[in-house]
């Protein structure tokens, strides 16, 4: 069943992603780059405060995964959440009314009521991802994504009505908040057919153990993740912003692959090596490995290949600018899907003091890169800036996850993949080379060369005997409609 948990876990998150896409592309094109930067800001304004609602779903995933009681991981984990949710609404308008009264910080009185939307709406949400959690822990993929794919279409839809109707950020913050309340229900019908036990105090001590390692790693990966889009707001202006958000809305898509595979592998690892099965683990990353070089970066590079002229067309030439950035968010993106196994050997073996160190280092080398990359000061790339920070952040966690996973655990790295990646890259610099001359004869150039650089590679890839039928034969076993279904339908089966 693992292939099929990964299927739905990407399955629902690559089609939240393709709506998000749908919608993003409406709303750029109609609301403008400035718009988008102001949803941009709020998002990051109240996600940098994040970490303290991250503080025990790691914990709550490894020890109902490592067989404690449901029940009362269940109880213990409602009490610590909501605490950790409270402080972080605290915390966000302690925040937002000092720096008001104070400072006078933000641009205008939208920015103002997008954030104290958005703060309601990622309340709302907290709901949601305790469900989210919970069934991922259990290995359920289906029930964890059933709540957010429907919030997610509610909410996509609803953008797009927004835009068209004229309203502009306040509108597209108040549809978030409302979608969220409209799927709330579904996480407490689900979440209801499950027993609550008793407060359990050993669980307790078991997540605090946890919850300081955890705390510094969260609070790191809401520095790296947000505080970029608000110093390149503050270097530059919220239309920046938006040049590098519309950009990451459509480059960034295949870093759900790279999420999927965190949310599947963490909890399946975390078994495999309290049982000591070093054999399947490093089975399972070769297996995944294999599949992400034949069947996921020929995709990257031929997106970056076709980057400009795809992305203008789908934005419109406004959004020129985003056009670089998009690129190397493709590179940056693809460094983070073949790394997050390696990643989740070493949270899976419980070494999240490790986890603390790589995400430490990773912190220094972003603070300087980013401050060098987008300081006008210096270099002054605006959102090509704070893309190549993620890329060089990216590379630096990955080459430090594949050291200590291997040193400290039973991982032996995989350098098969070699063939396939010269391969590939071979045949995107020859296509390359052509562009300008491809430009020249046809302005829709970019629309016939897919189709003839997939006929190139796979022949290549299998005429070479580096693709063999068996691998073919487990893609197309990915995709088998009747074992997805069946494995749906045996999550549901007692939801009636």
């Amino acid at each position: 069943m693992l292939k099929q948990r990964f299927v739905v876990q990407f399955g629902a998150q690559f089609g939240v992603k393709i709506l998000s896409m749908v919608a993003g592309l409406v709303v750029a094109r109609i609301a403008g780059p400035e718009v988008i930067g102001i949803i941009a800001f709020g998002t990051a304004y109240i996600s940098i405060w994040s970490f303290f609602t991250g503080l025990f779903g790691t914990g709550h995933i490894k020890l109902i995964s490592e067989g404690k009681p449901l029940d009362r991981c269940m109880t213990t984990y409602t009490w610590l959440q909501g605490g950790g949710v409270a402080v972080f609404v605290l915390a966000v308008l302690g925040a937002f009314f000092f720096q008001k009264a104070f400072f006078d910080a933000f641009e205008s009185r939208t920015h103002e009521i997008v954030i104290l939307l958005l703060l309601l709406a990622n309340l709302i949400d907290q709901a949601l991802n305790f469900g989210n959690t919970t069934f991922t822990a259990k290995l359920e993929q289906a029930k964890a994504n059933y709540p957010l794919v429907v919030k997610a279409v509610l909410y996509h839809a609803a953008r797009i009505a927004i835009v068209f109707l004229g309203f502009k950020a306040v509108g597209l913050a108040s549809v978030n908040l409302i979608a969220a309340l409209v799927a709330l229900p579904l996480v407490w019908r689900l979440l209801r057919k499950l027993e609550f036990g008793s407060f359990d105090q050993d669980l307790l001590k078991e997540h605090l153990q946890y919850a300081l390692p955890i705390f510094l790693i969260v609070v790191i990966n809401a520095i790296t993740a947000y505080s970029d889009k608000l110093l390149l707001a503050h270097y530059t202006d919220t239309k920046e912003l938006g040049y590098y958000s519309a950009a990451f809305s459509i480059g960034g898509i295949f870093l759900l692959i790279s999420r999927s595979v965190g949310t599947v592998f963490f909890p399946l690892f975390s078994g495999l090596i309290a049982d000591k099965n070093w054999d399947a683990v490093n089975q399972r990353i070769r297996s995944f490995q294999h599949f992400a070089a034949f069947f996921i970066f020929p995709g990257i590079c031929l997106l970056a290949l076709i980057g400009a002229p795809f992305l203008t067309t789908l934005l419109g030439e406004k959004y020129g600018p985003s056009v670089l950035p998009f690129k190397i968010l493709l590179f940056a993106t693809y460094i983070s899907i073949v790394g997050m196994p390696y990643g989740n050997v070493i949270t899976g073996m419980g070494r999240f003091y490790l986890n603390v160190l790589i995400n430490f280092i990773g912190l220094v080398v972003f603070l300087v890169a980013v401050y060098l990359l987008i300081n006008p000061a210096y270099l002054g790339l605006g959102a090509t800036g704070i893309a190549i920070n993620l890329l060089v952040l990216n590379i630096v966690h990955n080459l430090l996850f594949l050291y200590y996973s291997s040193r400290v655990g039973g991982v032996k790295p995989n350098f098969a993949t070699l063939a396939p990646y010269s391969l590939v890259i071979t045949v995107s610099l020859g296509f390359a080379f052509l562009e300008p001359a491809l430009s020249e004869w046809n302005r829709w150039w970019w629309l016939a060369i897919i189709p003839v650089y997939i006929v190139i590679i796979y022949p290549l890839f299998y005429g070479l005997g580096i693709l063999t039928k068996a691998d073919i034969a487990k893609f197309v076993d990915i995709l088998n409609l009747k074992k997805l279904l069946s494995y749906v339908s045996k999550e549901f089966k007692d939801e009636g």
